[in-house]
């Protein structure tokens, strides 16, 4: 599928860190303007990386919009009860009665019925073709591929769960409890190696709305003492084992990724983490550092499935109180599902400050 999706090249990047960690890069240099044109992977072995690499560019590529049809319309031509409000996505900006934008049809698994949401929340990047003014900046939160579509469904899902709890977490500066994994498992084996490597995990489970495990952990380098080196990463799941490898993982990938560019990626923030060092740093980012009550990971509910759609049940009943539709558009352009989720009401400000509640006024 390389030739296909305009991959040129598959990358071993794991000798660029001391971890050894298998971390892979699927270069896209055709991406759409505002695209990433690099998709890093991470996993337990070089397998899992690679199929991780090429997932992301797969789900990427689905992304961009490619002359879909889209309805162009007023949120009152569509209709209240055929189509989500802008503001219920939370907004950069306020959105006008009567403007027009651009809809997109998808499938309301919480409600089982058509929905339109819109394109600015679908396709990415968004294109505007001209006709409208962007909601807000567009990203890939709830984007996601799978071997089957309720694979993908899921993926995204605990996406939009995790994001929602990161942005809560960092809203109210309470990440929750500190985790411990004592038992044998692969998180367990991923930890011993940061852990041998001299780098510090700092793992917390999230508190959450909906009480779907979401792991997030902080590493310190205290080899290198390094202010870029501080990163964080996480992972949601039903299995609390699952969500923590992830988050492990997305570490290891995190640090990779700077380490490829060398800062370049964004050069105003490795000017602010330069100005600040190491320890003032650490003092900034206090919150994952700070002690708090502990959990052990094996004390955590495990409600995971070995199937997808029963996978997919619990979660629906989980965000059913806190939404009131989840929107599953198919973007599917390969023989590998893509799909798009749209919770409404469910939190970004986490990747996305400008959209906070109290930015729609």
């Amino acid at each position: 599928m390389m030739r296909e999706i305009g991959v040129t090249e598959i990358i071993d990047a794991t000798p660029l860190d001391r971890l050894g960690i298998p971390v892979v890069t699927a270069v896209r240099p055709g991406a759409a303007r505002g695209g990433a044109r690099t998709h890093t992977g991470a996993g337990k072995d070089p397998l899992h990386a690679r199929v991780s690499a090429m997932m992301g560019a797969i789900e990427r590529y689905s992304a961009e919009y490619r002359g879909d049809r889209m309805e162009y319309a007023t949120y009152e031509e569509i209709g209240p009860g055929r189509a989500v409000h802008p503001e219920d996505l939370i907004l950069s900006r306020e959105h006008e009665q009567g403007e027009m934008i651009h809809w997109m049809p998808a499938w309301d698994i919480l409600n089982d019925e058509e929905v339109y949401v819109p394109g600015n929340a679908v396709f990415h990047p968004y294109d505007s073709l001209g006709m409208a003014v962007p909601l807000f900046r567009s990203d890939a939160n709830g984007l996601a591929a799978g071997n089957v579509t309720e694979e993908a469904v899921l993926t995204a899902l605990f996406e939009v769960i995790e994001r929602d709890a990161l942005s809560v977490a960092d809203q109210k500066r309470d990440l929750g409890r500190r985790l411990t994994i004592a038992s044998g498992c692969a998180a367990r084996e991923v930890l011993d190696r940061f852990e041998e490597n001299g780098i510090e995990i700092h793992l917390w489970l999230l508190s959450g709305k909906t009480g779907i495990p979401t792991v997030a952990a902080a590493a310190d380098d205290t080899v290198t003492r390094d202010p870029a080196m501080i990163i964080v990463g996480s992972g949601t799941h039903l299995s609390p084992e699952v969500a923590a490898l992830r988050a492990l993982t997305e570490v290891a990938r995190n640090r990779v990724s700077y380490l490829q560019q060398g800062g370049a990626g964004d050069p105003r923030r490795e000017t602010v983490i330069r100005r600040a060092g190491y320890e003032r740093l650490k003092r900034i980012n206090r919150i994952w550092f700070a002690g708090a009550d502990a959990v052990d990971i094996a004390d955590v509910p495990d409600a995971s499935t070995d199937r997808f759609d029963l996978d997919i049940r619990q979660v629906l009943e989980a965000v059913r109180p806190h939404t009131d539709r989840v929107c599953v558009c198919d973007l599917s352009r390969t023989p590998v599902p893509v799909v798009r989720v749209v919770v409404p009401g469910f939190e970004i400000s986490y990747m996305d400050p400008d959209r906070r509640r109290s930015a729609q006024g």
